[in-house]
């Protein structure tokens, strides 16, 4: 869904128009409201991004990444899973000084002209339209925001019901039945 998409799905469910004026109007405020859901879903599915880099010396700068790294996940060297140890100034130290396959947290890139694709996976993207309506559904008088708990309700549940976990062998969870 690109951020044209998430804007006139939101101003629809707002029962504004879609036409120029009215994206123009709303463009700014709405954006930073689908840029801060974005954030909020990366948190909690936990987006990652993997990409290859050269060491020196079995030494990598986590700067030299593309995105801002939150946490590394996984390093792979020579086709398997190796250990690192971090060090305090933003570097990590591996056991070979071969090309290194980092997978990291980080945030998912801003959207910021029309054109723009959210990287979070296809099923978040509806989560992003039912923010941004809360959002600006708060911002109106009285009698609308109350219809702003409802969407932001629904966004919370839905949020709760991803499963950052899922696929991963290293991870659990057990659900008490009784």
């Amino acid at each position: 869904m690109t951020l044209n998409d998430i804007l006139v799905s939101a101003l629809a469910q707002l029962d504004r128009g879609h036409d120029v004026q009215t994206m123009e109007a709303f463009r700014a405020r709405l954006t930073d409201f689908a840029n801060d859901a974005q954030s909020d879903l990366a948190r909690a599915i936990g987006f990652t991004k993997t990409e290859t880099v050269v060491p020196s010396n079995g030494i990598v700068d986590i700067s030299e990444l593309s995105r801002n790294c939150i946490k590394v996940v996984k390093t792979c060297q020579m086709g398997h899973e190796v250990k690192f140890m971090r060090g305090d100034t933003g570097v990590i130290a591996l056991p070979y000084n071969e090309p290194v396959t980092i997978t990291y947290r980080c945030e998912p890139k801003r959207l910021a002209v029309p054109t723009d694709e959210s990287e979070l996976p296809e099923q978040t993207h509806g989560l992003i339209v039912t923010y941004v309506v809360g959002r600006e559904r708060m911002a109106g008088d009285a009698s609308t925001q109350g219809g702003a708990n409802i969407y932001l309700s629904m966004y919370e549940a839905a949020k709760a019901s991803l499963r950052p976990h899922l696929g991963d062998s290293g991870s659990y969870r057990i659900i008490n039945r009784w």
